[in-house]
């Protein structure tokens, strides 16, 4: 179809195109079959059904619609896959670019042929993956960096925040697509964060966009459309990647991670659909993880003030630690949205029925709002302090409503 190819007295929270021309692995590193990928104790199975089967993770819907697409022979020479992270859309456009290396030539990579082994090595002329590196990396520090991110591309390290890619390696991948195919049919690029588009690059992209070589597909994944040219937009074919649900979240930690259902059950719930939070907390101290976001939300409801401005201070100082506790803190909030919907059995749990008397249903939708807004300065050069204090003007209560 496709053709060839606390201490005491205080309050503590707690650019480069990678493509080879030539064979750099033996054949018989070839011909190792890639029953699975592992990174981090998590495994993506290659499957009978195929790659997307074994990869993806949920969405079905957006699957199905992919699959169409090879099998109509209706490809579009630009898509645009947009998700919040680990919702699955840099698995996806992977995977899809896969397909058309596939010698099987069917609506799914075989991950067994040759032209599979080779993708999945990086040793396929044809076929290119761009990431935003520092400049600083060196080459055999970004292909490891690369096969991260295809081994796991839910929990791969993410580009730093003011990591970009430069326009070199755009006119490099425009020259690459220039030249035409060295092996099989097709030439495809995955161009992973393009929101990190240097305006000069993303212009230079768009030319090759206007005029797309023939049996060419550019692949371009972003969490949202920020940061992207309206006229980049325009001209792909837009795929958008939902939050992932409870349940497939859940029954892939206890297949591939053999959580238990309660544990898994829990992370499902916390991590807000997407499977990158999943795996950050199946990893943790989940005790010690909670403890300090009941921690910080109790000090911003009844908390002494100078001690909790203090606190507050220190925090901020850490974005990492802060945005990990703000998570925390968005996840006890959903419990106690639940307890207020009469969702979930909180029999005897003090902790939730506490925070649920300070904060009714519209106060606690309103908070939830407020925390996500702060996690998004994740990706901004904001003051987190100042977006702490907001926080804590709009949560806090009088002291006659601490409740015992």
């Amino acid at each position: 179809m496709l053709g060839t190819s606390t201490p005491s007295g205080t309050l503590c929270f707690g650019r480069r195109t990678l493509t080879r021309k030539e064979d750099v692995q033996a054949d018989s590193e070839l011909e190792k079959p890639l029953e699975s990928f592992r990174s981090n104790g998590f495994f993506f199975k290659v499957g009978a059904k195929g790659l997307f089967a074994g990869t993806v993770i949920g969405q079905a819907r957006v699957v199905r619609r992919l699959k169409r697409l090879v099998e109509r022979q209706r490809v579009p020479h630009a898509l645009l896959f947009v998700g919040a992270e680990g919702t699955g859309s840099v698995a996806a456009a992977l995977e899809f670019a896969r397909i058309f290396h596939c010698e099987r030539g069917q609506s799914d990579a075989c991950g067994a042929c040759r032209g599979c082994h080779k993708t999945a090595l990086f040793n396929h002329p044809d076929f290119s993956i761009l990431f935003p590196f520092s400049s600083r990396l060196k080459e055999e520090e970004e292909r490891g960096a690369l096969l991260e991110v295809v081994e796991n591309p839910y929990g791969y390290r993410l580009p730093g925040e003011s990591v970009t890619h430069p326009v070199d390696q755009i006119r490099a991948l425009q020259k690459q697509f220039a030249y035409g195919t060295y092996e099989g049919a097709w030439r495809t690029a995955v161009i992973l964060h393009a929101n990190k588009m240097r305006p000069e690059a993303a212009n230079a992209l768009l030319k090759t966009l206007e005029e797309p070589p023939d049996q060419s597909v550019m692949i371009l994944t972003a969490p949202n459309l920020e940061g992207l040219l309206p006229t980049i937009v325009s001209r792909c074919q837009f795929v958008k990647f939902p939050a992932l649900s409870k349940q497939d979240i859940s029954k892939v930690l206890q297949e591939r991670m053999e959580l238990e259902e309660d544990r898994s059950d829990w992370i499902a719930r916390a991590s807000s659909g997407s499977f990158r939070k999943a795996l950050e907390m199946a990893t943790m101290d989940v005790d010690d993880f909670q403890g300090r976001a009941y921690r910080f939300l109790d000090a911003l409801l009844w908390g002494e003030e100078a001690r909790t401005y203090a606190a507050l201070e220190q925090l901020a100082g850490d974005r990492e630690d802060a945005f990990r506790v703000l998570q925390g803190a968005e996840i006890w909030l959903r419990e106690v949205l639940f307890y207020h919907q009469g969702m979930g059995d909180f029999s005897g749990r003090e902790d939730i029925e506490r925070l649920a008397s300070a904060f009714d249903l519209e106060h606690v939708t309103k908070t939830v709002a407020k925390i996500e807004s702060l996690r998004e300065m994740n990706f901004r050069n904001v003051n987190l302090l100042t977006g702490f204090i907001s926080l804590w003007r709009q949560v806090r209560r009088p002291v006659g409503q601490v409740v015992v």
